[in-house]
């Protein structure tokens, strides 16, 4: 069986133009769900309400909304500034209709190493976005201060023991510090599937250890669509459909070339990886 396009969404980041070309494109290429930013709502000429209306318009389901960044471990100068910010994210996911937030390990120099302190942090989080009916889930980013890798991500959630507050995989953070081998593969099978609340996917041209360029700098400006660059995340998402895994993929594509290309054009080549995906997943299950 293959998997649903409709469980594929699509990163508002990865196209230029304005929003409503934006979503028309990924309709128009058969997507079903969009990869929101703040930046979508408070940047609309027509204010956060013209681009609610856009995005109901569009039939376009909202897989996630984000980021909420520097959240866990900051300062206790910086707390109260925090939680303010993530009431604010709350507030303007309500006003769309998403019920799932990505927050990222922070990147604060002064942040706390302190794992408990960090479940602690996402436990309020949790506490703050369960009666609105929003989940949480937490993403390691592969430049985070003190957490950086899948592993740490899972051990603080595991810490937080919250029904709102699950794992977010993104294949390019794993890759891109060599977390996409067999044997972290066969480390991300013991995880609670049911805790994994959404799989962001890219690729990119260099392979782990080549280190050519800055992280963030190949992160923010040089990913691909997958199949595109050296990093399959085949393998990734058959053993989580395997695992029994039945949320959302979502492409988070930064790329300078693509925001400069007609949006149906990349919208479409996308779809191309999303059908690269899903042909192989058929072909595994009927072996």
């Amino acid at each position: 069986m293959s998997i649903a396009i409709d469980r594929f969404g699509f990163n508002t980041i990865t196209m230029g133009g304005d929003l409503g070309h934006k979503l028309e494109a990924m309709k128009a290429a058969g997507f079903a769900g969009v990869e929101m930013w703040a930046r979508d709502l408070v940047t609309h000429p027509a204010g956060p309400a013209g681009a609610v209306a856009q995005i109901r318009s569009s039939g376009l389901r909202v897989t996630d909304f984000q980021p909420l960044r520097d959240f866990e471990c900051a300062p206790d100068v910086m707390r109260a500034h925090r939680l303010d910010v993530a009431r604010e994210h709350l507030r303007q996911m309500s006003m769309v209709g998403a019920d799932l937030l990505l927050c990222c390990s922070t990147t604060l120099p002064r942040a706390i190493d302190d794992p408990d302190r960090a479940a602690a942090d996402l436990r309020i989080l949790g506490d703050l976005a369960a009666p609105l009916g929003i989940r949480v889930c937490y993403e390691a980013l592969s430049w985070g201060r003190h957490v950086n890798r899948w592993q740490q991500a899972w051990d603080i959630v595991q810490r937080c023991d919250h029904p709102a507050i699950g794992l977010n995989l993104d294949s390019f953070h794993m890759a891109v510090l060599g977390d996409d081998t067999p044997e972290s593969l066969e480390r991300l099978s013991q995880v609670d599937v049911k805790k994994i609340f959404l799989v962001q996917l890219a690729d990119y041209f260099f392979a782990y250890g080549d280190k050519p360029l800055d992280i963030i700098e190949l992160a923010r400006h040089q990913r691909l669509f997958p199949g595109e660059g050296l990093q399959d995340v085949r393998p990734l998402v058959q053993l989580l459909e395997d695992m029994g895994y039945a949320g959302d993929y979502t492409f988070e594509v930064f790329n300078d070339d693509y925001v400069n290309f007609d949006p149906l054009a990349v919208a479409q080549r996308a779809m191309k990886s999303v059908r690269w995906i899903s042909d192989h997943h058929v072909s595994r299950t009927q072996e």
